[in-house]
């Protein structure tokens, strides 16, 4: 009797024990960060593609000249609510908070630019070239630039974020303007001129 008492002191003495060291013991935490970042970037998406960094397009003006040899009067007359040809359209995406914006064009020409063919007659035709781009503020945002100043350098604009739309990019070309006077007598031959657009986040 006197030993079954004894183990059963001792097995208490133990549990006291365990439970004391238990209730001493300190919970430690951590904290773990998670981090990441988004590039500020302008990627051109086409429709069900993949993201480029640029994109191609044409607008076609058809016949720019009217039966007696001068510019097309549609063509004089156009405006950017009522350009010349249809306009081309893209979609870009921008991370950005702000996008600056530019454009440049030269004369749509025949030949050489700079050189008319003889007197009477032209081989080039200046024009308006204009971006627009829809924003998310509502609105759009558009920068232009006439091929008659001849400026060495594009216009720029800086602009705020852009609308995540199938086409928040529109280029148009209108104004249109024989060289040297509209009475002149266009060249007989295929025209062409380049519009060179960025869109880029702003510095």
């Amino acid at each position: 009797m006197k030993t079954k008492r004894s183990l059963l002191a001792a097995a208490a003495t133990v549990a006291a024990l365990v439970a004391s060291s238990a209730s001493a013991q300190t919970v430690t935490t951590g904290t773990v960060n998670v981090t990441g970042n988004v590039q500020g970037r302008c990627s051109v998406v086409a429709p069900g593609g993949a993201a480029s960094s640029s994109f191609t397009g044409t607008i076609a003006l058809g016949a720019l000249d009217e039966a007696d040899g001068t510019l097309a009067p549609a063509l004089e007359t156009s405006t950017s609510a009522a350009s010349g040809g249809t306009p081309f359209t893209s979609r870009v995406v921008c991370t950005s908070a702000t996008v600056a914006v530019a454009i440049a064009a030269d004369s749509l020409a025949n030949g050489t630019r700079g050189s008319a063919p003889a007197s009477g007659y032209a081989s080039e035709i200046d024009y308006t070239a204009e971006m627009q781009v829809a924003l998310a503020a509502g609105g759009n945002g558009t920068v232009t630039y006439n091929t008659l100043t001849g400026a060495s350098a594009a216009n720029t604009a800086t602009v705020g974020r852009l609308a995540v739309t199938s086409s928040n990019v529109t280029v148009r070309a209108y104004g249109f303007a024989t060289k040297g006077g509209s009475a002149n007598l266009l060249v007989a031959g295929d025209y062409a001129s380049t519009i060179t657009v960025s869109i880029q986040p702003a510095a």
